[in-house]
């Protein structure tokens, strides 16, 4: 019985984990076709201009999860500290709990940064923007707010590479816990 076909999007998450493993320059199109099952020739069917047009399908289907699990809990209504717990989830479903890797970061690190800074620098932004205006809506003054959503961005990206760097994804579960109200705290 053949396996079944796997749809677009399904591929190029698949590539998007490579990514997340190996970081841009790391993956090779053989561990993208172990990865995905497809062999080259399917490959470029699918991705005509190569690897660099399947980076590109990454950050279109990342985008969309970022916004769903990451900024939409942000921008929605409720109160600040609502929001910021409905975030923290988000990203807990989006990094399965500690146990992936953050594209993003794989991407800045490998080589990825000099082809797709400026849709990593956005995604980076936009979620910072976002804290902002909850800590805002929370009453913290603006360079607080400001200040506190940058920090909030490292505290997630620390809390997930100590917690794989240790295999000890309670750290990373610890860390999103904390947050809300260490962002909240009383300015003083």
């Amino acid at each position: 019985m053949p396996a079944p076909k796997k749809s677009r999007e399904d591929v190029v998450e698949l590539i998007g984990d490579v990514f997340r493993r190996h970081g841009y320059d790391g993956s090779s199109l053989a561990m993208i076709s172990e990865a995905t099952g497809l062999g080259r020739a399917s490959l470029y069917h699918y991705f005509p201009e190569g690897k660099e047009q399947m980076g590109r399908e990454v950050f279109a289907w990342i985008a969309t999860h970022v916004q769903r699990d990451l900024l939409d809990p942000l921008i929605g209504d409720g109160a600040p500290a609502d929001r910021l717990q409905a975030w923290t989830q988000g990203i807990h479903r989006f990094y399965e709990g500690g146990s992936k890797n953050c594209l993003l970061g794989a991407m800045v690190l490998s080589g990825g940064g000099d082809r797709y800074g400026q849709e990593i620098a956005g995604t980076l932004r936009e979620l910072i923007r976002a804290l902002i205006r909850v800590l805002r809506d929370a009453g913290v003054p603006a360079t607080q707010a400001r200040r506190r959503a940058g920090s909030a961005v490292v505290v997630v990206q620390g809390a997930l590479v100590t917690a794989r760097g240790l295999d000890d994804k309670k750290i990373f579960r610890q860390a999103l816990e904390d947050l809300p109200d260490l962002l909240l705290r009383p300015t003083g």
